[in-house]
């Protein structure tokens, strides 16, 4: 079996991905009211954002001319979800900006549900409401009880760290575990190591969106390792925000080798012209993981997703019969 057609069969787990970043192209084109390109030029391998606020604003077309109402968030959601059932993805994780949908004058209740609604049958999934550390309405109580009166399955921490502390958001985070909800949040993107002890110390949280710069302290490293803290990394995405120079350089094998749980995703596929299964195949190509490695990666993202116990060996069991098959 060729690498490719084990990353075709294997089941996947998308773990960090934001509704907004995957608008598909072509609705964006549709609804939009300029000429843009079929191949927007983000595409291309040597394409970097200039920085963050750059990234932010390329995406904005797309959730100002798609984003319009709960009907097209349900029509994007079950876009993105086809195209990840055709990867033989079996449980996702989306998040959308309670604060945008909240702006917008839409319900955070009846957008949780429309995107829950287009979920197709074999992929199961949660729905992430997310604050955005950059804005400081997002702490304001109307939002908060927005969230946390609508079905969302949990909670995550958007936006560069460099503008805003966590600490703010430990309340919320507090009050989301007391109702049971998931928590994560992002840390160790655009800022250093500290960035992750942050999160971890103010949110408790069990979950790191990206955490690349983990790497960087051993002690962080080694704490990852015993608390079994989930790093849901996006390699391409760190390589077009400038947060690595090189994909070759990417910490994720050397993570996974010390031991921590590391997941792979796509963050805002979209806007880094990147798959869940192109993903998995740079991790052979590029950063030199062995099939059965990659393998461990996927259980890694279905350990920590929303799963019954039942859900999880059923797939355990699929994954360790094609592992097996090599």
């Amino acid at each position: 079996m060729n690498t490719a057609d084990f990353i075709q069969r294997l089941p996947k787990a998308e773990m960090h991905l934001h509704l907004e970043g995957a608008i598909p192209w072509d609705m964006t084109r549709e609804y939009a009211d300029v000429s843009l390109p079929e191949i927007p030029e983000w595409l291309a391998n040597d394409y970097r954002y200039n920085d963050f606020a750059h990234f932010g604003e390329t995406m904005r077309l797309g959730i100002q001319r798609v984003l319009t109402s709960v009907e097209r968030y349900q029509m994007v959601a079950s876009a993105i979800f086809q195209t990840l059932a055709a990867q033989n993805v079996r449980y996702v994780e989306i998040s959308f900006g309670a604060n945008l949908v909240l702006g917008k004058g839409f319900s955070v209740t009846d957008v949780t549900l429309a995107l829950k609604e287009a979920l197709p049958q074999g992929l199961s999934g949660a729905v992430i409401g997310a604050f955005n550390r950059e804005r400081s309405y997002t702490l304001d109580d109307e939002l908060v009880h927005a969230v946390f009166n609508s079905p969302v399955d949990g909670i995550d921490l958007h936006g560069t760290e460099i503008l805003q502390s966590a600490q703010p958001y430990a309340d919320i985070f507090e009050a989301a575990r007391q109702r049971g909800l998931m928590t994560k949040a992002h840390a160790g993107e655009l800022q250093g190591a500290e960035s992750v002890w942050e999160a971890l110390k103010h949110l408790k949280v069990k979950r790191i969106e990206h955490g690349t710069r983990s790497i960087e302290d051993e002690t962080l490293v080694q704490y990852l390792v015993d608390e079994q803290i989930t790093l849901d990394m996006c390699p391409t995405s760190n390589l077009k925000l400038c947060v690595v120079d090189d994909l070759r350089a990417h910490a994720i094998k050397t993570l996974f080798q010390k031991g921590v749980r590391v997941t792979v995703n796509t963050d805002d596929p979209t806007y880094f012209g990147c798959s869940l299964m192109d993903e998995l195949q740079l991790l052979v190509d590029v950063l030199g993981f062995t099939l059965p490695e990659v393998a461990e990666v996927q259980k890694n993202a279905f350990r920590a997703g929303k799963l019954s116990d039942s859900e999880r060996a059923a797939i355990f069991t699929e994954i360790d019969a094609l592992v097996s098959e090599l």
